[in-house]
């Protein structure tokens, strides 16, 4: 039986995801030690099942927006560096492994090693999506508010 909901199962298997998938993460590991980010086993399961997915999903004002777990395009991003940066400093993090982008490229998607999945805006605000893979995934896919931190 799946963890997550059937909305979110649906936004998932849209997208291509499968209970059991795996791909290789050895894109994701480049692209995260490669810029400065960190690699460690929490990132390296969410990647293997998730990696490369790109979902869309219906907000609540009527949008539709996406999420992709793309690390090597998330780290190309202007915002990068210092969202890492000021997100591992609040958080007392030496580094956060990148996942990917979601709502345009507005908002990074970094994890630490205990699996818990933030984002990093754009406009320099810093949230907790959630503290694993099913509530953060449910937390974007569904439109519901973040933790501001």
């Amino acid at each position: 039986m799946s963890v997550f909901s059937d909305e979110v199962r649906h936004v998932l298997r849209e997208a291509g995801w499968h209970e059991g998938r795996r791909v290789s993460t050895q894109p994701y590991s480049a692209a995260n030690t490669s810029s400065g980010g960190a690699w460690f086993g929490a990132a390296e399961r969410f990647l293997s099942e998730f990696g490369s997915l790109h979902l869309r999903f219906l907000r609540h004002d009527g949008s539709v927006s996406n999420l992709q777990f793309e690390p090597a395009l998330a780290v190309q991003l202007a915002h990068y560096q210092p969202a890492q940066e000021g997100l591992s400093q609040l958080l007392g993090q030496p580094a956060l492994a990148v996942l990917g982008v979601a709502y345009g490229e507005d908002l990074l998607l970094l994890m630490d090693p205990q699996g818990r999945i933030y984002g990093a805006g754009c406009d320099d605000c810093f949230y907790l999506l959630g503290t694993d893979a099913r509530s953060a995934l449910t937390a974007v896919c569904l439109d519901l508010p973040f933790e501001q931190l």
